[in-house]
């Protein structure tokens, strides 16, 4: 797999000599693409300006960081909501807003590669990642005991538009998407966002849903979510989870060795090369030998695809990046 930052491709497609992104991925080995519809929607303001809107209607904010730009919420637009029967009054997205007929020319552009839903708020649907931006973070989790009826009704208003999104997109792809992703962030470094229970009263039956109609239409359920999620694996596995992305590895109880062991033979593992240790840090040499130990334990019996544990920032060398990918097609020449 390959994730990166704007400013990450611009370098590498600069220090590497090359022209755009296809040519970047063919150089790297990498075998996935995106199929996404073009938004013909209301605007969401210009990018180029460092602000801009989503299709909930959530403003974000663009800001410099030591290791690259990155976009924050500014506004919540439920943040001060309590009764959820005000959330009938708020401007839910619209499916009328995608020009779906767009995706056949990516379907011929990117034919024989592994397709997957486009990494967008719409693509790669999720429930908890946009309460989050609605509600904010703080809200989001104290409404999950203090008024769970609004969360609820929040989440089902996010699912009619998802359904009626999805429904339109499998219909435009005729099968040929091979795996479905949804973004949802579940754990920090240190355990999950919430517990189990939370999990299973609040999200598990949306993600249920979303996997249903993937696997009805051919697709594997790709699912990302950062941190230490060990705790809910079962959980994911249970409601048809095929992919896990990505494996950080530094999160606790996300080494390598006990995944591969305990749930090698059910779900496929994506990730788990160090972006907060060797990538940045370490040396071209250092990062072959990372990636190498790492496929000696998750390559046999298949079940694994390479990749970072999360999007490549600026504080990662360029020779380290392409390492990664030279020493996975040197192991296994």
């Amino acid at each position: 797999m390959y994730r990166d930052i704007p400013e990450v491709r611009r370098r590498l497609l600069r220090e590497l000599t090359l022209q755009d992104e296809d040519e970047l991925f063919r150089v790297l080995g990498i075998d996935f693409r995106w199929i996404e519809p073009k938004y013909t929607g209301p605007s969401s303001g210009e990018p180029a300006s460092g602000r801009t809107r989503n299709i909930f209607g959530v403003e974000y904010i663009h800001h410099e960081g030591a290791a690259g730009g990155y976009w924050e919420p500014e506004v919540f637009p439920l943040r001060e909501v309590e009764d959820p029967s005000a959330l009938e009054k708020h401007p839910w997205p619209r499916v009328e807003w995608f020009d779906f007929s767009v995706m056949e020319q990516q379907f011929r552009r990117f034919e024989g590669y592994a397709l997957m839903t486009a990494p967008t708020v719409y693509c790669s649907p999720g429930i908890l990642s946009v309460i989050q931006d609605l509600f904010g973070m703080e809200k989001t989790m104290v409404d999950m005991y203090a008024n769970p009826e609004l969360w609820r009704r929040c989440a089902e208003k996010i699912m009619d538009f998802n359904i009626a999104f999805l429904e339109k997109f499998f219909y435009a792809a005729k099968g040929r998407i091979d795996f479905f992703r949804i973004g949802e962030d579940y754990g920090t470094q240190r355990g999950l966002l919430f517990g189990p229970a939370q999990y299973r009263a609040f999200l598990e039956p949306h993600n249920r849903r979303l996997a249903a109609l993937a696997k009805t239409n051919g697709a594997f359920y790709y699912h990302h979510s950062c941190g230490a999620v060990r705790q809910l694996i079962p959980d994911l596995i249970d409601v048809g989870v095929d992919v896990l992305d990505p494996v950080q590895v530094q999160a606790a109880g996300m080494d390598l060795v006990g995944l591969k062991g305990d749930f090698g033979g059910t779900l496929c593992f994506s990730g788990g090369i160090d972006e907060q240790g060797v990538l940045p840090n370490g040396t071209p040499q250092q990062v072959r030998e990372a990636v190498w130990k790492t496929l000696d334990v998750m390559s046999p019996g298949g079940g694994y695809f390479l990749g970072p544990t999360h999007n490549f920032q600026e504080d990662i060398p360029t020779a380290n990046i392409v390492a990664m990918y030279e020493s996975a097609k040197e192991y296994f020449q």
